[in-house]
């Protein structure tokens, strides 16, 4: 399975592993959605510059046992973390007056405050 994940919705990436969970066979999957490996992987290849080594063990093991792929992770957690930080900030900097002022800033460049529907797409049909 290449990349499974990228298209799907919360419910079908649910489906999809439970559906390789069960899955008596083997399926390879190249992913870069962590949360999909840790739920799936049984044995992790890591496959670099023409060479590949393998880890028996699940997507932790493979972290556990692999310092490169470990700091990548904890920097990928790190950069999701200030993310999600700067995120909130940005939220509630905004005082309530300023959030009335861009609303009222957007309905005015949109038609007009308090400008009807039809007034608006009056034009549009003739």
């Amino acid at each position: 399975l290449d990349e499974p994940t990228n298209h799907l919705d919360i419910q079908s990436k649910e489906m999809l592993e439970e559906a390789v969970k069960h899955f008596e066979g083997t399926v390879l999957a190249v992913s870069h959605d962590r949360y999909f490996l840790r739920q799936i992987a049984t044995r992790v290849i890591d496959v670099k510059e023409g060479d590949f080594k393998t880890y028996e063990g699940d997507y932790q093991y493979f972290l556990e046992s692999n310092d490169e792929a470990a700091e990548k992770e904890q920097r990928f957690a790190e950069k999701e973390a200030q993310i999600a930080k700067g995120n909130i900030k940005a939220k509630s900097k905004m005082s309530k007056a300023e959030k009335m002022k861009l609303k009222k800033d957007k309905a005015r460049n949109f038609g007009g405050a308090g400008a009807t529907k039809k007034a608006k797409n009056a034009g549009r049909w003739k």
